[in-house]
C-alpha cells in the first residue's frame, strides 16, 4: 500500500539517487503540494494511503524536478512558458475542461499580463510569491473544483468585467442574448426607466445602463450579499444612472411607470437540482438557481404583477430555460401581454421571451 511515509521515503531517495539538491526538502515541497498539506502536516498523516491519481502527480513532479535540475535549470529559474504547459497537464489530469484557457487566464491575472499577450513573455521566469499564487488557484480549481470566475473574483459580460463571488451566480453568454434584445426593443426609446427583478451582480442593470446612457435603471433583489456586489459593480464601473434597492420582488417598488422590466429569475426545478454539475452545485447560490412550481414560480409572479408597474405599452422581457419558452408563454397570455414573442440564443435553443402589456380601453 502507498503509505505517505513510505512514499516520502522512497521520493527522498529517487531524488538523492539522482543527485537533486535538498532532497527531503524538495520531496516534502511535492508531497505538500499534491496533498494539498502544510509542509509541517505531512508527518502528522504518516499512515495516510495515497490514491493512484495522488501517486500518478507525484511521479510526473518528481520527474520534472529531476529533469530541470539535469539541465542546469534550477526549479525557481523555470521559464514561464514550462510553467505554464506543466499546468495545463496538471489540470488535465484532473479531468477540467478548457485547461488550456483555465491556465492562460490564471497566469493573466496573477502576472497582470494581457492573456493574448503572454507568448511575448514566455521566457520570463515569475518570482517565487507570484508562482506560489499560481500554485494555489490551480489546486483549488483542480480538486476543489471551485469554479475559476469565483477564484478570480471576475467575470467578463458584454465585453466589461464584473466583480463576482460566492454571494451570486456566474454571468451567462445567454443572458447577453436577453439584453442585446432588450437594447434592441430600447432603441427607440427616450430616456427609458427600467426595472431589473433579480439583480444579482448586476450585469443586466449596469450594462443596458453603459449602453443606453439616458436610462434610469432600478435593480432589486433580496439578497444583502447579491446587492453588495451589484454596488460594488456601480461603482467599478461607473454606471451612475443605476440605483439598486433591496425588495422581495414588487414589495419596495413604488414608482409605477416602467417602460421595461426585465428579469433572469431563478428557474431551475427543485426536483433537478442534483442533477447539475458539481461546479454549480458545491459553489453557486441555490437559491439563485431554482425556484418551486417546477422553476415557474417567478414568472407566475411577475408577469401577474408586473402590469401595474408597467405603463401602457410597456414591455416585459424574461430569460427562461430551454424547455420553458412556451409554458411561459401562456402564463404571459393569460395575465394579459400581447405581442409575445420568444428569442433564441446562438445554440438555436429558445432562451428569452418578451410581451407588451397594453391597458384594455
Amino acid at each position: 500500500m502507498n503509505k505517505l511515509i513510505d512514499i516520502l521515503e522512497k521520493s527522498k531517495k529517487y531524488l538523492e539517487d539522482n543527485k537533486a539538491e535538498n532532497p527531503r526538502i524538495e520531496t516534502e515541497l511535492i508531497l505538500s503540494q499534491v496533498l494539498n498539506l502544510d509542509r509541517i502536516m505531512l508527518y502528522a498523516y504518516f499512515d495516510r494511503i495515497l490514491t493512484d491519481d495522488e501517486m500518478s502527480e507525484i511521479r510526473t513532479l518528481l520527474k520534472n524536478k529531476i529533469s530541470s535540475e539535469g539541465t542546469s535549470e534550477k526549479n525557481e529559474d523555470i521559464s514561464m512558458k514550462t510553467l505554464m504547459d506543466q499546468s495545463i497537464k496538471y489540470l488535465e489530469n484532473h479531468q477540467i475542461e478548457e485547461a488550456r484557457l483555465t491556465v492562460e487566464l490564471i497566469f493573466s491575472h496573477v502576472l497582470s499580463i494581457d492573456r493574448m499577450m503572454l507568448f511575448t513573455k514566455y521566457t520570463m521566469q515569475p518570482e517565487e510569491e507570484k508562482k506560489n499564487k499560481i500554485r494555489n488557484l490551480l489546486k483549488l480549481r483542480a480538486k476543489d473544483k471551485i469554479p475559476l470566475q469565483y477564484l478570480l473574483n471576475e467575470e467578463e459580460f458584454y465585453g466589461r468585467p464584473f466583480y463576482i463571488n460566492k454571494g451570486v451566480l456566474i454571468p451567462r453568454n445567454e443572458t447577453e442574448i436577453v439584453v442585446e434584445r432588450a437594447l434592441q426593443e430600447l432603441k427607440d426609446t427616450a430616456a427609458p426607466n427600467i426595472l431589473d427583478i433579480g439583480a444579482g451582480s448586476g450585469v443586466i442593470s449596469i450594462t443596458i445602463a453603459k449602453e443606453k446612457p439616458d436610462s434610469k435603471i432600478l435593480g432589486i433583489d433580496i439578497s444583502d450579499n447579491a446587492l453588495e456586489i451589484a454596488n460594488k459593480n456601480k461603482g467599478l464601473l461607473k454606471a451612475d444612472n443605476v440605483k439598486f434597492l433591496k425588495s422581495n420582488l414588487f414589495q419596495e417598488v413604488n414608482y409605477h411607470s416602467f417602460d421595461m422590466i426585465i428579469s433572469n429569475p431563478p428557474y431551475i426545478p427543485k426536483s433537478e437540482y442534483e442533477t447539475l454539475s458539481d461546479d454549480v452545485r458545491m459553489h453557486e447560490p441555490e437559491e439563485a438557481l431554482t425556484a418551486e412550481n417546477e422553476g415557474l414560480f417567478f414568472y407566475y409572479e411577475i408577469s401577474k404583477n408586473a402590469s401595474d408597474y408597467l405603463k401602457n405599452g410597456g414591455r416585459l422581457i424574461f430569460e427562461c430555460g430551454y424547455n420553458q419558452a412556451e409554458i411561459i408563454e401562456s402564463i404571459m397570455k393569460e395575465t394579459g401581454y400581447k405581442n409575445i414573442e420568444i428569442f433564441k440564443d446562438l445554440n438555436g435553443i429558445n432562451r428569452g421571451i418578451t410581451g407588451i402589456f397594453l391597458k384594455e380601453e
